[in-house]
C-alpha cells in the first residue's frame, strides 16, 4: 500500500503544489491558469524538482526493497 502511494505520489503531487502555491501567495486559481504567466513556471520548476528528488530516492528505496527481500 504504501509503495502504491509512493508511486502514485508523482500524480497526485502536482495538484497539492497548484493548491499550495496558490494558498500561500494568497492568489486565486483563475490567476494561475490564465495565460502565461510566472506562476506557472515556478509550479512547474517545483514539480520537476520533486521528480528529481523521487527518482533519487526512488532508487535507494527500490535497492532497500531487493536487499530486505533477499533475507
Amino acid at each position: 500500500m504504501w509503495l502504491f502511494l509512493w508511486r502514485a505520489s508523482l500524480l497526485y503531487v502536482f495538484p497539492l503544489l497548484m493548491w499550495g502555491y496558490c494558498r500561500f501567495k494568497e492568489i486565486e486559481f483563475d490567476e494561475l491558469d490564465s495565460g502565461v504567466n510566472n506562476h506557472k513556471w515556478v509550479v512547474l520548476a517545483a514539480y520537476l524538482l520533486y521528480v528529481v528528488v523521487w527518482i533519487l530516492i526512488n532508487r535507494y528505496l527500490l535497492l532497500f526493497l531487493r536487499q530486505r527481500s533477499r533475507r
